[in-house]
């Protein structure tokens, strides 16, 4: 479908740039709160750039809310996918190669519902 995007989509867009801005801009300019609060093992540098990731996707998701057709946001959905999809793998590989706190299964949690919602919208709109 090329037409109009749907509420659901807006809405998914909508979601994933709030979750990923808070997220984004929180672990790029003050990550070690982030490891104080989960006890999250990091180096500082590498995760400002996953914050920087972040604030890059959520930039996404603001344009996707604000485009009227999927020709204009579909290189976005798909890039979220990826992105959800390799993160699981990533999440999941880490916890059974390391040690990691329980929050690591919000943030599985959390992926694998962006990962869902982003499927629905692709299979709606596609």
């Amino acid at each position: 479908m090329s037409g109009e995007l749907s509420s659901l989509s807006k809405y998914v867009f909508l979601l994933a740039f709030i979750a990923q801005i808070i997220f984004g801009i929180w672990y790029f300019v003050a990550p070690e709160s982030w490891v104080t609060l989960t006890g999250w093992t990091t180096e500082l540098a590498s995760g400002r750039v996953l914050g920087a990731a972040c604030i890059a996707l959520a930039i996404g998701g603001f344009l996707a809310y604000r485009a009227t057709s999927w020709d204009k946001v579909e290189v976005y959905v798909m890039m979220q996918l990826f992105w959800n999809i390799l993160g699981i793998i990533a999440m999941l590989w880490a916890y059974f190669t390391m040690t990691l706190p329980v929050a690591t299964w919000l943030i599985v949690g959390l992926l694998g519902l962006y990962l869902i919602l982003f499927l629905i919208v692709y299979m709606k709109e596609k």
